[in-house]
């Protein structure tokens, strides 16, 4: 069996002070710090118990700000 687990990273904005970009279509990001959203992380740690606990291959897919 083979797991994909698709993961995207996201911006702490909780306490960041968020700034538009001068063509108001996206945030300057930059000065943030950005991690797993909490439903991914789930994801990652579940594919890893499966692939402990079955053997499976797993692969995770990233998609890093524009970048895949």
């Amino acid at each position: 069996m083979n797991i994909a687990v698709c993961v995207k990273r996201i911006p702490k904005t909780a306490e960041a002070d968020i700034f538009i970009e001068k063509d108001a279509t996206d945030i300057k990001k930059d000065h943030l710090v950005f991690t797993l959203n909490d439903w991914d992380g789930y994801a990652v740690r579940e594919a890893a118990r499966l692939k402990e606990e079955y053997g499976v291959h797993g692969d995770s897919l990233h998609r890093w700000a524009g970048r895949v």
